[in-house]
């Protein structure tokens, strides 16, 4: 009984395995429609704290129809055929290594960001030109974001994954990226000059309430 409960999940990612080299496209946008999916479930429920009769399904299938159809094409074209290519001159696994990771940090992370933030309000407001204004938005942030959580999984996908694993590998840690990347896309950007602003007024409102206490205390 607890060898078959043991064998249970190295068999579902054998399948799964034989299933990404037998049928690499189908299974990669399934997997990223899913998490795509669930990443924006997240996002409301826990991120946003919308109650579950508030939950907007349409924004999250959505977000998965952008995972299968437009992530997950990009990111086997990316890692199975130009990311190689790029780097076949590189000598050395380090150097090779170092090379994957700034071109993904850069290349390929300035292409997806700009194009999630894009799709994800352009299908929501079905105009474009609401899209490229949230790319001008919060392209900079987001990509700070990204280098910073991106660059050590990045290391350890080109440094030990096998070629048609990294997009999965990648897929595993998309539920949080996608989580923010939701909330970013969904939600006003608070820059640091509004975020102290708002501080400083939280802390004179408690200034207030508390003089109000004392007057309230000396009065009494």
């Amino acid at each position: 009984m607890f060898r078959t409960i043991f064998k249970a999940p190295i068999n579902a990612f054998n399948r799964y395995n034989r299933a990404l080299l037998n049928s690499p496209w189908k299974t990669k946008m399934a997997t990223a429609g899913t998490t795509y999916f669930l990443a924006d479930c997240i996002c409301q429920e826990y991120i946003e704290r919308k109650e579950t009769v508030h939950h907007d399904y349409s924004r999250s299938a959505r977000q998965a129809s952008v995972g299968a159809f437009f992530a997950a094409p990009s990111l086997h074209v990316w890692h199975s055929m130009l990311l190689p290519k790029l780097v076949k001159n590189c000598t050395g696994f380090m150097t090779r290594l170092g090379v994957s990771v700034f071109l993904n940090e850069t290349i390929l992370a300035a292409y997806f960001i700009s194009a999630i933030l894009f799709s994800f309000q352009a299908l929501k407001t079905r105009d474009t030109q609401a899209g490229v204004d949230n790319v001008k938005e919060k392209f900079v942030p987001a990509l700070e974001t990204s280098v910073k959580f991106w660059t050590p999984i990045s290391i350890i996908n080109y440094g030990l994954m096998p070629v048609h694993l990294r997009p999965v590998f990648v897929s595993c840690f998309s539920v949080v990226w996608q989580s923010y990347l939701s909330y970013v896309a969904n939600n006003k950007v608070i820059t640091m000059p509004e975020a102290l602003e708002k501080a400083e007024e939280e802390v004179d409102l408690e200034l207030i309430n508390t003089k109000t206490l004392q007057n309230y205390v000396s009065w009494a």
